[in-house]
C-alpha cells in the first residue's frame, strides 16, 4: 500500500500506536559521526508517522550494531521492541528499510511471526505491509533474502581482500607499535611498512627483559617512571574510573613520570566531569566512549603487565604477518627482535604460567623456594605461610585417616641462606663453569637459534593441526607435512638442550662466590626462582621433635647437572635456513 494518495489508510491508521527502529551497523573509524545515521532515520519516522496519522509512543534504537548472521553482539533495543509487540503494545512498526529491521530471514521470521500474531504492521521503504496477507508476506520475505544475500556478498569480498593482504603484508587496521607505514605524497598509496625509530628499541629492551625472567610490572612500572608513551590508542572504563579517582597525594603518582603526574593535576575539568557522571549513575565505558569521540588527551594512559606480555610474545615483530591464527608471510615487515629473544621471553612467560620450573606463580609467590622445594615424604611441592609469627616452608598435605600429614616444616631464614650458599659454590665451580662457559658465546648462540626455530617449526605444525581438525587439510597432506616438519624439529630441538636454563645463569658461570653474591641481591625474586628451578632440586625432609637440627640434616640440595652439547654435523644456522 504506497502512502501517497490512500485517505483511507490515513483514517484507518490515524490514532494507532507506532514504534520507531533505528540502527547502523559500524562506523568503521568515523567516530565522530556516531549517531547520525540513527537520528536522520528516526527523523524520517517521524515524518512518515505524521504522514500516516499514527502517534510514535515508543523509540528503539541499536547504535554500531550490525543485524547480519555474522553480528556478534546482541540487539537490546529489537529484543525490546519484539517484547511490545508481543505485548500487544505496538500497532505498527516504522523503519526506514528493510535491512534496518534486520539482514538475516531466521530473524525475518521471528518478527514476522510475531507481527502476524498480534495484527502488528511494518511499513518501510514509504509501504505499509500487513503481515497476514500473502503478497505481503512474499514481498518482505524477498527483501529479507536480498539483505541477507547483500551482507554474504559483501563479506565474502572483504575476506578475498583480507586474505590477499595478508599475504602481500599490505596493511590492515592500525599500524602496530614498533611500526610506522610509509605512503607516497602525492597519490596516498601505500609503499612500505618500517621500524618506527624509537618505539623500536622499547620493544628489544621489553622483550629481552621479560627473556631474563624479570617481573612484567616492573618492567611496566620502569617504563612509566621513564616517562616512555604506552601504546594505548583508546580511553578505557579502568581509564575513566582511575581519572575521577585521582588526586595529587597518590602513593602511585611515585610510578610515573613526573610529567604525566603533572599533566594530569592540569586535567581539572576532564576529571571533575568523569567523577561528576560516575556519580550521577553514567556507564565507565560510556564515558570512555564519549571521550574517545571528543579525542580527549589519554592522560591516565599506562604500560601495565599485560601489554608488556602481549608484546613480548608476539609474533608480528619477528615479521610475521598471520591471517585467522596462521602465518600467511613471513617476511610482510622488518623482523623487530632477535628470534632468539622471542624465544626466551616467551619460554619464560609459558613456564611461569605453568607454575612450575622457572617463575613458578609470578606475583603470588613471595619466597624463594615456595613450590619449588619438594616434600622428601609426599613428593609434592611446599607453600610458604606465616602461622607462627615468622615465615616458613611447610608441607600442605593432608594424610588418610590413622596416618601422619603435614609432613615437614622449616623457617625462612634458616633454609635460603642454606640453599643459596650451595647454589653459590656451584656456580662457582669449574664443573660449571665448563658446563655453561661464559666464553663460548658462538657455540650458545647456535643453540639459541636452535631453539626458536624448534619453536617456530612447531608452532606451524600446530596450525596444520588444526586445519585438519576443521577439515580443510585431508589426511594426507597432513602426513605429508609431517614427515616434513618433526624430523626437523626433533634436531632442532636436540641441538638446544642445554637451554633449559635462563640466560642469568651463564652471566653468573666462573664467577667469585663474592661477585654471585652481589649479582643475587639485586635480582628480582622472579629471576631467583628461574635459576634456583633450573638448576637445583631442594628437598625438605622432617626434622622430628628434635631441636637445633643442622640444617644440612633436612634440607636436601641437589645440583640439576647440565650437560655439554656434543658438535652436530649440521650447524644451527644451517639448520635455520632449511627450515
Amino acid at each position: 500500500m504506497n502512502l501517497s494518495g490512500i485517505q483511507s489508510l490515513r483514517e484507518s491508521l490515524k490514532g494507532k500506536r507506532a514504534g520507531l527502529y533505528a540502527r547502523k551497523s559500524a562506523y568503521r573509524g568515523k567516530g565522530k559521526r556516531r549517531g547520525y545515521s540513527v537520528r536522520e532515520q528516526l527523523d524520517v519516522g517521524r515524518a512518515t508517522s505524521d504522514e500516516l496519522g499514527t502517534v510514535v509512543v515508543g523509540e528503539f534504537i541499536d547504535d554500531d550494531r550490525s543485524a547480519s548472521t555474522y553480528r556478534d553482539r546482541d540487539r537490546e533495543e529489537f529484543e525490546r521492541m519484539i517484547d511490545a509487540v508481543e505485548a500487544s503494545e505496538l500497532d505498527i512498526v516504522i523503519a526506514y528499510g528493510s535491512s534496518r529491521l534486520q539482514r538475516d530471514v531466521e530473524i525475518y521470521a521471528r518478527l514476522r511471526n510475531a507481527c502476524a500474531r498480534h495484527g502488528v504492521l511494518w511499513c518501510y521503504g514509504g509501504k505499509v505491509y500487513d503481515l497476514t496477507n500473502k503478497d505481503d508476506r512474499f514481498r518482505t520475505g524477498l527483501d529479507a533474502l536480498i539483505g541477507e544475500r547483500e551482507v554474504d556478498e559483501l563479506r565474502d569480498n572483504v575476506m578475498r581482500t583480507l586474505r590477499a593482504n595478508a599475504v602481500s603484508g599490505r596493511p590492515h587496521a592500525q599500524a602496530a607499535y614498533g611500526y610506522r607505514r610509509v605512503y607516497d605524497p602525492r597519490s596516498g598509496a601505500f609503499i612500505r611498512t618500517e621500524e618506527h625509530p624509537e618505539q623500536k628499541p622499547i620493544l628489544v629492551e621489553l622483550t629481552q627483559r621479560v627473556g631474563r625472567f624479570e617481573e612484567r610490572t616492573k618492567i611496566a612500572v620502569a617504563f612509566n617512571k621513564r616517562g616512555i608513551a604506552p601504546p594505548t590508542r583508546h580511553w578505557t572504563k579502568g581509564m575513566v574510573k582511575k581519572l575521577a579517582a585521582w588526586h595529587p597525594g597518590l602513593k602511585e603518582n611515585e610510578d610515573i613520570h613526573p610529567d604525566w603526574v603533572a599533566r594530569i593535576e592540569a586535567a581539572v575539568d576532564l576529571r571533575q566531569e568523569a567523577k561528576d557522571r560516575l556519580d550521577g549513575g553514567e556507564e565507565a565505558k560510556d564515558i570512555a566512549r564519549d571521550f574517545i569521540d571528543r579525542d580527549e588527551p589519554l592522560v591516565m594512559a599506562r604500560w601495565i603487565a599485560v601489554t608488556v606480555t602481549a608484546y613480548a610474545t608476539d609474533t608480528r615483530y619477528l615479521g610475521y604477518r598471520k591471517h585467522h591464527g596462521k602465518v600467511a608471510n613471513k617476511e610482510a615487515w622488518p623482523a623487530l627482535v632477535d628470534p632468539t629473544d622471542h624465544l626466551l621471553a616467551v619460554a619464560a612467560i609459558k613456564k611461569g604460567r605453568e607454575g612450575r620450573a622457572f617463575n613458578a606463580r609470578p606475583g603470588r609467590s613471595i619466597h624463594q623456594l615456595s613450590t619449588l622445594m619438594i616434600c622428601d615424604v609426599c613428593e609434592i611441592p611446599v607453600n610458604s605461610d606465616r602461622k607462627y609469627g615468622h615465615p616458613r616452608y611447610g608441607c600442605e598435605t593432608p594424610a588418610p585417616e590413622g596416618q601422619k600429614g603435614y609432613h615437614a616444616t622449616a623457617r625462612v631464614a634458616i633454609v635460603d641462606p642454606y640453599v643459596e650458599s650451595k647454589l653459590f659454590t656451584w656456580l662457582a665451580s669449574p664443573k660449571f663453569a665448563r658446563a655453561y662457559a661464559r666464553d663460548d658465546a658462538e657455540m650458545l648462540k647456535e643453540m639459541e637459534q636452535a631453539a626458536a626455530t624448534a619453536k617456530l617449526l612447531q608452532s606451524e605444525l600446530d596450525e596444520f593441526y588444526a586445519e585438519a581438525g576443521a577439515g580443510r587439510l585431508s589426511a594426507r597432506a597432513l602426513a605429508a607435512v609431517e614427515a616434513e616438519r618433526l624430523p626437523k624439529i626433533e634436531e632442532a630441538k636436540t641441538r638446544a638442550r642445554t637451554l633449559s636454563v635462563p640466560p642469568m645463569v651463564r652471566e653468573l658461570a666462573g664467577a667469585s662466590v663474592k661477585e654471585i653474591a652481589k649479582a643475587w641481591a639485586v635480582m628480582d625474586l622472579s629471576q631467583r626462582r628461574a635459576i634456583i628451578g633450573a638448576l637445583l632440586e631442594v628437598r625438605l625432609k622432617p626434622q622430628g621433635r628434635r631441636r637445633n637440627v643442622p640444617v644440612e640434616q633436612f634440607v636436601v640440595v641437589t645440583p640439576k647437572q647440565a650437560k655439554r652439547p656434543r658438535k652436530q654435523r649440521a650447524s644451527a644456522s644451517e639448520l635455520t635456513r632449511a627450515a
